[in-house]
């Protein structure tokens, strides 16, 4: 699928998703929020009833590694016919991550910019796959760059950044983020910001995906990835009224 037309497609799920989510996750912290703890399970609770008749299940995760009131996202796109139980009517799941002895979260005005911000990141990188594989023929799987490394995790690494419906989820992610948090630059300058990007809350998306395919840059997978982030970013460029209701602030 041309990425206008993909694009089209995240778009308009995204709008419909935004209008049923506006009242549990709006673009300010509500002032009841503010200072206070909140339980994820009830958070999450009032998002799923909001998300789940749109296919998307939000799940909370208890996770060792994290530190009390950090908070990470994880997501995934399932094919319905590998759907599970819980949250069966969901294609994409969003999981977050707490400490087990956590399950609060001090919410604060950035900490509340940052979340949703990765929520509609995360969000519109399984809404890509969901679309993609809409409009895949039947019986047909998607390209798959073959990996460089020798060493085995890092060559399954390459292998599952290679798909090249990856490469396309990833390029919106890293188009999304110059678009977002560098609103006032054009496409050179913020692509410049995002290779050496470095904030202490915020992680960006390129820097990690270049660094499996560090020893070969100039991978296929690579220079896949930089074509699909230029007209990424062109398109949301076009757009960037949308982008503005979604509400997605800079840093």
């Amino acid at each position: 699928m041309q990425l206008v037309a993909l694009h089209g497609h995240v778009m308009q799920d995204s709008l419909v998703l935004l209008d049923a989510t506006r009242a549990v996750l709006p673009e300010k912290l509500p002032p009841e929020y503010a200072g206070r703890s909140i339980y994820f399970a009830s958070l999450l609770k009032r998002l799923n009833a909001c998300t789940l008749p749109l296919g998307v299940y939000n799940t909370m995760v208890e996770d060792v590694s994290m530190t009390p009131n950090e908070v990470k996202m994880t997501a995934e796109w399932r094919p319905y016919r590998t759907r599970v139980r819980k949250g069966q009517n969901a294609d994409i799941r969003i999981r977050w991550h707490v400490h087990p002895l956590a399950r609060r979260w001090v919410v604060t005005p950035t900490s509340w910019r940052h979340r949703r911000f990765y929520f509609w990141s995360f969000l519109m990188h399984e809404l890509v796959h969901r679309h993609q594989d809409a409009a895949r023929r039947k019986n047909t799987t998607s390209l798959v760059f073959k990996p460089a490394a020798e060493e085995k995790n890092l060559r399954a690494e390459q292998t599952y950044l290679g798909d090249f419906d990856e490469v396309e989820a990833y390029a919106h992610d890293i188009a999304l983020e110059m678009v977002v948090w560098f609103p006032a630059m054009r496409y050179r300058e913020a692509f410049q910001h995002m290779k050496t990007f470095h904030h202490r809350r915020i992680t960006a998306t390129y820097p990690g995906y270049a660094g499996v395919f560090g020893e070969t840059p100039t991978h296929p997978a690579m220079r896949a990835l930089r074509r699909k982030i230029h007209v990424w970013y062109r398109i949301m460029d076009q757009h960037r009224d949308t982008y503005q209701t979604l509400g997605l602030e800079p840093l």
